[in-house]
């Protein structure tokens, strides 16, 4: 009965504590998996690096409806690359001028060139034993230094340079609890979340708190996005999603779904757009008073939905964990079309918007194109992948 997925070196007591805010949902069991990874497609130009499988990263030359892998991290061909035990990853990584920053569940922050796929830190040996803990999230990037958080609730900041402690951050914070959200920058500021639901911002400049006291909701957060450029989405597994602002922590607006909320929103001007585990797709305007419903919730017959959907126009796209894709109105919720994705492994990441069409990527290592004009979604056929 795979219900949750937690990572397995995820600390006794957290995991105790993640299971009696689950107790109410799960009557009758929590199933723990061997990390498995997912995370969004992310492009630089005509290139767009995927994760092919699990733990592996591959740098892929679009061309219509194919792709060409360029280079694969770690390659299995290298020996040098044995030592890097990475088993999964959690989210796309930051392309930076000549590099890309990676986040790996146990293997370590990368520095990696963008041409070959090399790391430029750390050495061969790696740098998991300087963290405590896995990494379920990703890499946040401001100026020369990087940010990211384990499960076992350190917050980390590092110069890009070279992956030693930035200045201002030369100890990792102890949060307490598990960091699975990817840290979100906004100016001057850092937003970190915990599995306790606990929402801090830290100054970027020498980590001190910038709220007088942090955000709690009463389930775990396990996402956190931007919205409207003031406010932080953040959604929870006690079936809340809360607008808070990032100046003070207060909150602005609060939405109750019918089941856990996993994702970040598909944002279009002032219109909010997501699912939740039921199956049910939320359209919701902000207002100076809060939110409202746009319509009543899609249902899409219980599937649930883990990946962050996407707007094209005046259509959502949103992928269920089955997988299908669902082509749906933003005007009033009606579904316009769906189309399964059979044997692709299930959806599970966001999904990533590129030139009027919508890319997803699936746990089976495959890469697709949702185009909303047609309806249709074209399979992106990828050579030259090192599993």
């Amino acid at each position: 009965m795979p219900l949750y997925h937690v990572p397995v070196n995820f600390r006794r007591g957290a995991l105790i504590t993640l299971a009696l805010l689950l107790l109410p949902v799960l009557s009758s069991c929590v199933s723990v998996l061997n990390p498995t990874g997912w995370a969004p497609v992310a492009f630089d130009g005509d290139t767009a690096y995927v994760v092919t499988s699990k733990g592996k990263l591959s740098a892929i030359t679009v061309n219509g409806d194919s792709g060409t892998a360029k280079w694969t991290f770690p390659d299995k061909d290298r020996d040098e690359d044995d030592k890097f035990k990475t088993k999964a990853i959690y989210d796309a990584p930051v392309v930076d001028g000549d590099r890309l920053y990676l986040a790996t569940f146990a293997g370590g922050v990368f520095a990696l060139r963008k041409d070959d796929g090399r790391p430029i830190w750390p050495g061969p040996d790696g740098n998991s034993d300087a963290i405590v803990g896995d990494i379920a999230g990703g890499v946040a990037v401001s100026g020369e230094n990087l940010f990211f958080g384990t499960t076992e609730g350190r917050l980390y900041g590092w110069k890009k340079a070279d992956g030693t402690p930035a200045p201002g951050w030369e100890r990792p914070k102890r949060l307490g609890e598990g960091i699975w959200a990817t840290p979100v920058v906004h100016g001057d500021a850092l937003y970190v979340a915990t599995m306790n639901g606990e929402l801090y911002a830290f100054s970027l400049a020498d980590g001190s708190e910038l709220w007088a006291k942090p955000f709690k909701a009463t389930g775990a957060i396990a996402e956190l996005a931007v919205i409207g450029g003031d406010t932080l989405f953040v959604p929870s597994i006690n079936k809340h999603v809360y607008l808070v602002r990032m100046a003070d922590g207060s909150v602005a607006g609060d939405f109750r779904a019918d089941n856990w909320v996993w994702t970040g929103p598909a944002e279009a001007d002032s219109k909010l757009f997501f699912g939740d585990f039921s199956g049910y797709v939320y359209g919701l305007n902000i207002t100076s008073g809060g939110v409202e419903e746009l319509w009543e919730a899609a249902s899409l017959d219980g599937e649930r939905i883990r990946a962050g959907a996407a707007i094209v126009g005046d259509v959502v796209i949103v992928a269920d964990r089955k997988p299908v894709v669902n082509f749906i109105s933003a005007t009033d919720g009606s579904v316009l079309n769906t189309v399964p994705l059979p044997d692709a492994g299930t959806v599970r990441a966001d999904i990533v918007t590129k030139d009027g069409a919508a890319y997803i990527t699936t746990t089976g290592g495959k890469l697709f194109r949702a185009e909303p004009g047609s309806r249709r979604v074209v399979e992106i056929q990828l050579s030259g992948v090192k599993k």
